[in-house]
């Protein structure tokens, strides 16, 4: 099947901005402007980041077939990485997408269900039952689970765990689910105004009484709370939970009974989720960032030990003029080089950066 470039497609996709909660809206890039500057590769020979963790972008690798690209600019979710090599993702108003171990073949897998519709958020793979993938839909206040073809296997509907979620009210908007050790699927309720972390058993259709969190007070960053706890992260090293704080550009390391550990600054960024990923030797945390320092484009940050050791911008480096919101990012390795998958938001779109330091 033929591919186009992105910038191609999105050239006859033209659409206004879309209402992001918790973040103010900037305006929407110009596509035919972006169109230009993204279909140049941004500078032929452009870098971004700093010392061994240099990236180029990878326009062969970053080609959508049309039917994908059709409707990347609604694209608001984030990337599920498979044991073996395969990344998943919830495209919003198209379904479910599938990207080769190689980064090379992007295949719609499912356009039926649940998946064609809602708002289709980041998304988690377990290894389960063959591998089965969960996906929360803020718009309609659910998550989901599927096998990887698609295929439905149980839906979590509204929590009523206490006194806000029994107020229908309230609102329910879940943004990011992790599996942690023990069993429990620990769901972040991001965009709603309770910002609570949610339990259920996995499997099961109703929650556990357990959760915690809630709405940061005041100005500044909070022990335990969140001003939006859009993404969260099991780490099996040592059991605990890495949330993304977005507003208060940090990412809290919790227990599973939800007491602070410490956290993690994003170097001025507004943090969307966290992913971690083996290379060289050492762990790296890979963080997409919604916005940059000083509300400058979105950037994705890598750290080493807690700290960034490098920035990398899509948009003002790379000219890649979409980049205006990174929304997601994962760390890949295909053949013992380090790849960054970027997700953009408003308008959607998808690129790979490759590794050209170190």
């Amino acid at each position: 099947m033929r591919h186009f470039p992105l910038l191609t497609v999105l050239l006859a996709m033209a659409s206004p901005s879309l209402a992001h909660p918790g973040h103010a809206v900037e305006a929407a890039v110009g596509l035919t402007a972006a169109a230009a500057a993204v279909e140049g590769a941004a500078t032929e020979g452009a870098v971004t980041g700093s010392g061994e963790l240099r990236f180029r972008h990878r326009s062969d690798l970053s080609e959508l077939p049309p039917e994908i690209a059709k409707g990347i600019t609604a694209a608001h979710g984030g990337f599920a990485k498979a044991p073996t090599g395969e990344v998943y993702f919830g495209l919003e108003g198209t379904g479910l997408v599938k990207i080769s171990a190689d980064l090379a073949t992007k295949t719609l897998v499912s356009a039926e269900g649940p998946l064609t519709g809602g708002a289709l958020h980041n998304t988690t793979y377990v290894d389960r039952d063959g591998g089965l993938l969960v996906m929360p839909d803020p718009a309609r206040g659910k998550v989901y689970a599927t096998q990887l073809d698609g295929k439905l296997v149980w839906t979590l509907g509204r929590p009523a765990v206490n006194d806000y979620y029994r107020d229908e009210k309230n609102g329910y908007a879940p943004t990011d689910t992790a599996l942690a050790s023990d069993g429990k699927l620990y769901i972040c309720d991001g965009y709603s105004g309770g910002k609570y972390v949610l339990t259920a058993e996995f499997g099961a259709e109703t929650y556990d009484d357990r959760h915690f969190g809630g709405i940061v007070k005041g100005d500044g960053r909070q022990e335990g709370r969140f001003s939006t706890n859009h993404g969260v992260t099991f780490d099996p090293r040592d059991k605990t939970l890495l949330i993304s704080d977005r507003e208060r550009q940090w990412v809290q390391r919790m227990t599973l009974a939800g007491e602070f550990v410490e956290g993690y600054d994003t170097g001025g960024a507004n943090p969307c989720d966290l992913d971690f990923v083996e290379h060289g030797g050492e762990r790296l945390a890979v963080v997409g960032c919604l916005v940059g320092p000083d509300g400058t484009p979105g950037v994705v940050q890598i750290l080493r030990d807690g700290k960034v050791v490098s920035t990398l911008k899509p948009k003002v480096d790379l000219g890649l003029e979409l980049f205006q919101h990174i929304h997601n990012a994962a760390g890949i390795v295909v053949d013992g080089k380090l790849y960054v998958l970027c997700y953009g938001w408003n308008p959607g779109c998808y690129a790979v950066l490759e590794q050209v330091g170190g």
